[in-house]
């Protein structure tokens, strides 16, 4: 039974709040002043606390959540403040500053109940997770301790008891080391003890991207929208205190069911973290090498990958995405390095991916983003490290007859560009702090948004690394430059995100609009606005009531031409048009061979597609047939032209 705290100076709603809960098997205590509710903090332990948010008797609302956070007896108790008035933004800024960990206005309280079982469940959840972290902590810290100079690998583990063994493959195999909880705009809401050592005592109520800057991991988050993400790696840096930190990290969306889809529990995230030098740590001493899968679950897993990342998913009809699939096909049946160029969101990641999944490989695909990684740690983190007795494998150990992916290449600093080359070129490296060989038996595509020219004259980048590359290099084009892979690639991610919302087909008008958009974000930016458009489509159909803004007004800032042109002085002969026309198409202007195909009559039907039809002839007729000099006079894109002569069966 769950003890729940009730503050309000409003007799009714106390009893109305109090009758609720108890029907559900809670033991509900009920105080009319803030003074009071902290006095029966004090007493007895809770497991949450509700506080009406226009109490003006004693203490206000908002530094009732204020103390209970202060209050060691309450740090952890979630508190909930409700009101059944129309919520003030001011209001709810100041509450959530002091800690409050949900508001529930006016629209909510029907599923107040539901609210409050989430955040129970919620509490328990974290409880644990403490719970397991202090234990796991104090027998590391007993286990550093005790074995800070092992003589041996294989005479430490031999020596272990059978409780520190298990403890150790908990460790290795990726316990949960901290714990956030991150609202939509990307602030911490809660923070648990693992979560504040990584990041400080005062993460609660900060931006991901201030307590990580340049990592990425606020944009890894951001992006989890409906499914879990796992394997971010990243490095902390030390600031205000703390210590730099190699982590692990995986985010959780809470869904919601949909009478919940807009209350407290809408954009939340878990942020689960991982410690991965305590991970080395345990898997050095146990001498196992990754945390795989179990391996009934490896071959369903390889299937998807590769269907998920097969050469079909590479679409589209530019001559530049036709040149990538050519060079993608080469070297899949080679294994020498890869250069990946791009701008950002171009697909780099996609292209690696696929010639992983498309090679004739054994290993993994291991990625890491090398800007977001520690220039002290890169070394230790690509080779590995062997200190006394202790062997920590890195990244290549991990791709080990596989693939290992670094993007951003030109943040990797000159001694490992250095080691790498010679790694390549040898076919052997060593760890760090050793000089003993091992074969080195990886594939490494590398990728950069910025071109090798400009990286080598900056200094960045080695020269003798760029011409190892050079020979290799698959260049990806903006999505603004192959304008005719914005059509293949929406329906690629409609076919992808529209099964899970129901949506299963397009409108013209609308593939019409996102041609006419830039793209400045090139296909990451395709691909969110598609899963977006289709959670906002109904009846299975994406129009473009569906798309975002910015997309709408992109199309509609285009020159307007006019559907009705004027006819021509000297007549111009029409076009033929596929046989079998429908009376109202292309076919029936024939019908009156001394009127041009695109005069307007009395007899026409008023209909604008009918108009439009005859602006495509009209416009064809005065390029003698050039199908991208008329796309250029009647401001709309080669595909779109293609797609509209298409459906009027013209040819």
């Amino acid at each position: 039974m769950n003890r729940i705290l009730v503050i309000d100076d409003d007799a009714g709603n106390r009893l109305i709040v109090k009758s609720r809960l108890s029907d559900l098997g809670h033991e509900v205590i009920t105080t009319e002043t803030g003074a009071s509710g902290l006095m029966e903090v004090r007493s007895a332990p809770l497991d949450l606390v509700l506080v009406a948010a226009t109490i003006d008797t004693g203490i206000s609302s908002v530094d009732i959540c204020r103390r209970l956070k202060a209050m060691p007896e309450s740090a952890q108790v979630p508190i909930l403040l409700y009101s059944n008035q129309a919520p003030n933004p001011e209001e709810m800024s100041r509450a959530f500053e002091a800690g409050c960990n949900g508001f529930v206005n006016k629209a909510e309280m029907p599923v107040l109940d539901q609210i409050v079982k989430v955040h129970l469940k919620h509490k328990a959840t974290v409880a644990e997770l403490v719970e397991q972290n202090q234990m796991l902590d104090q027998q590391y810290r007993r286990l550093r301790d005790g074995q800070e100079k092992p003589t041996g690998k294989t005479e430490t583990v031999e020596s272990m008891e059978g409780e520190t063994r298990a403890l150790l493959r908990e460790m290795a195999t990726g316990k949960v080391d901290g714990l956030l909880l991150v609202d939509a705009d990307g602030f911490v809401r809660h923070c648990d003890r693992g979560a504040c050592e990584f990041f400080g005592s005062r993460a609660e109520g900060k931006n991901l991207g201030s307590l990580a800057p340049a990592t990425g991991l606020e944009a890894f988050v951001r992006d989890s929208r409906t499914e879990m993400r796992e394997g971010f790696r990243f490095d902390l840096t030390p600031l205000g205190g703390r210590s730099a930190r190699c982590l692990l990290a995986a985010v959780i969306p809470l869904v919601s069911d949909s009478t919940m889809s807009t209350g407290a529990l809408a954009g939340l995230k878990v942020v689960l973290l991982r410690d991965a030098e305590r991970r080395r740590l345990a898997a050095g001493f146990l001498g196992i090498n990754d945390t795989m899968p179990h391996r009934l679950q490896l071959g369903p897993l390889l299937d998807a990958a590769r269907e998920m990342y097969a050469m079909e998913t590479l679409v589209g009809q530019s001559d530049a995405t036709k040149a990538v699939r050519r060079a993608v096909s080469g070297a899949c049946k080679v294994n020498d390095p890869i250069l990946l160029s791009g701008p950002d969101g171009a697909g780099k990641t996609h292209v690696a991916r696929t010639i992983h999944y498309n090679s004739q490989v054994t290993g993994s695909l291991i990625e890491a983003n090398c800007a977001g990684m520690d220039p002290e740690s890169i070394e230790r983190e690509l080779f590995g490290l062997r200190k006394g007795g202790l062997e920590e494998p890195g990244l290549i150990h991990y791709a080990a007859d596989g693939t290992l992916f670094l993007e951003e290449m030109g943040a990797l600093p000159k001694e490992v560009q250095i080691r790498l080359r010679e790694a390549v070129e040898t076919g052997r490296t060593h760890r760090k702090g050793t000089e003993v060989a091992e074969d080195f038996r990886t594939r490494l595509i590398c990728g950069t948004s910025r071109s090798l020219q400009e990286l080598v004259r900056s200094g960045e980048l080695r020269k003798d690394f760029a011409e190892m590359l050079k020979g290799s290099e698959i260049s990806l084009q903006s999505l603004s430059e192959r304008s005719q892979d914005v059509v293949p690639l929406a329906i690629r991610f409609i076919s992808r995100y529209g099964p899970i919302h129901g949506v299963h087909e397009i409108t013209d008008e609308a593939l019409g609009f996102l041609d006419c958009y830039s793209w400045p974000g090139n296909v990451g930016e395709l691909e969110s606005t598609m899963r977006a458009s289709c959670m906002k489509a109904t009846e299975g159909t994406l129009g473009i009531e569906s798309l975002p803004q910015v997309v709408r007004e992109a199309a509609g800032e285009l020159p307007a031409h006019d559907l009705v042109p004027m006819a021509r002085k000297e007549p111009a002969p029409t076009h033929s048009v596929l046989p079998g026309a429908a009376v109202g198409s292309a076919g029936a202007l024939l019908r009156h061979p001394r009127q041009n195909a695109w005069d307007i009559s009395l007899e026409d039907p008023i209909s604008l597609d009918h108009y439009e039809m005859k602006c495509l002839l009209r416009a064809l007729d005065d390029v003698e047939g050039d199908k991208l000099a008329a796309a250029r006079l009647l401001r709309v894109g080669k595909s779109t032209l293609y797609r509209k002569l298409k459906r009027f069966g013209i040819r």
